[in-house]
């Protein structure tokens, strides 16, 4: 199988730019209180990186911050730059199109797993300032209720994890970088409304259903339908259970110390 084949990671973590409407449209947004939390009170200037169609780019402006969105997806940045006090550029983890320490912090929402870490990591470190912080943010179903766990399994297939675990755990990959401090973590509960289209969208979203087969993919959209159709009680919306798990940290003395060595020098006036 080829790196680019349906179901390979490469082609899943390529198909979010075929699905940007329905990725804007269905996936629910990052609570304030959970940015508020890693980023702390005063004006700061962010870079989200993997910034996708802007979710937590929108959180980060209403709170007053100064947004930069990198994202490898045209197709993705073509939503995001639609948000106001938000500047877009196309640009990967691995590769950040950004100065030495121009920015107080960066945050990453759901796609910190997708980053080649090795070569990703050192970019963050570079572009943050040295007392800058590095926010991951996660959104998980709550797996506990009966719906959602139903919800997951048609989704996922194989990949079904039911109500174990919350998912990627950066802390390892953080520690051996030697490039951040120790990683605080907690995490902030939200609901996301939907009304059928927006759950047959929330399905379409997921990078597992964006590479499928046209009929395998409809096979998927019927047991949404149906579980639409057992739980839904129009006109209420169905109210879909989150938890954001947030993980800040800062960048170490190695990394500051690789900073400040490797900054261009300013030319001679």
């Amino acid at each position: 199988m080829t790196t680019d084949e349906p179901g390979s990671e490469t082609a899943r973590a390529k198909s979010f730019g075929a699905v940007a409407a329905a990725y804007d449209a269905a996936r629910p947004t990052f609570p304030a209180e959970a940015l508020t939390w890693i980023l702390g009170p005063g004006r700061l200037q962010i870079l989200d990186l993997g910034a996708g169609t802007g979710k937590l780019s929108a959180v980060a402006a209403a709170l007053g911050h100064d947004v930069v969105a990198v994202d490898p997806s045209e197709e993705m940045l073509s939503l995001c730059s639609r948000l106001p006090g938000v500047v877009t550029m196309v640009g990967a983890a691995e590769s950040i199109p950004l100065a030495h320490g121009s920015v107080d912090a960066v945050i990453v929402g759901q796609a910190f797993h997708w980053f080649e870490h090795a070569r990703a990591l050192p970019e963050i470190a570079r572009v943050l300032r040295s007392n800058g912080v590095l926010g991951l943010l996660w959104n998980y179903a709550d797996k506990v209720v009966p719906w959602v766990r139903r919800l997951d399994r048609a989704i996922m297939g194989d990949d079904f994890l039911g109500g174990k675990g919350d998912g990627f755990d950066p802390v390892p990959i953080l520690e051996q970088s030697g490039l951040f401090s120790p990683a605080e973590t907690t995490r902030f509960r939200h609901w996301h409304d939907l009304d059928r289209g927006g759950l047959r969208q929330l399905a379409q979203s997921h990078s597992r259903v964006a590479v499928m087969t046209e009929s395998r993919r409809e096979a998927v959209l019927e047991q949404i339908n149906a579980i639409y159709e057992s739980t839904a009680r129009p006109p209420e919306p169905l109210r879909m259970p989150y938890f954001t798990s947030c993980y800040r940290t800062r960048p170490s003395d190695l990394a500051n110390y690789r900073r400040a060595l490797d900054a261009p020098v300013a030319p001679p006036l």
